[in-house]
């Protein structure tokens, strides 16, 4: 996708209301969420238990840090760039990690993404992100 110079605004997040990734594979389901609160960005890590006919959302980890860590973290990822993303299973992979993203960024923007097994680029590069951040990981690139 080509940008030019009047278009570069809309090509970067600004701000983020709410990040959820879900993953699942065979024996775990799990959810990541980014939430803005006070100014500051709350990374909650929530596995997802099934007993008795329903769903349970259990909080796991929790860590907070400054909103630019994560904008710099979602920028990187070139998270816009994943709205509508669709990655249906490979042929002949039996087995594998599902995920569906949903975002609300820049006021009323809305993202998301699933796929099975084939994943959208720098996928990786985010769930790094958000796993260093839930267990206190730093780099001399981070600005939180």
């Amino acid at each position: 996708m080509f940008f030019n110079k009047i278009t570069d605004k809309f090509t970067e997040i600004v701000s983020f209301e709410i990040v959820t990734l879900h993953t699942s594979g065979m024996r775990y389901v799990c959810e990541y969420e980014i939430v803005m609160k006070d100014s500051k960005a709350e990374v909650s890590q929530y596995g997802i238990r099934f007993a008795q006919n329903e769903k349970k959302r259990i909080l796991e980890k929790r860590a907070v840090c400054d909103e630019n860590k994560v904008l710099k973290l979602l920028n990187d990822c070139r998270l816009l760039s994943w709205d509508g993303f669709y990655g249906s299973h490979p042929k002949g992979i039996l087995d594998g990690t599902m995920f569906s993203l949903k975002a609300t960024v820049n006021g009323d923007r809305k993202i998301s993404a699933s796929g099975s097994e084939n994943f959208p680029k720098h996928y990786d590069e985010l769930y790094d992100g958000i796993y260093d951040i839930l267990n206190g990981k730093t780099n001399s690139t981070d600005l939180g």
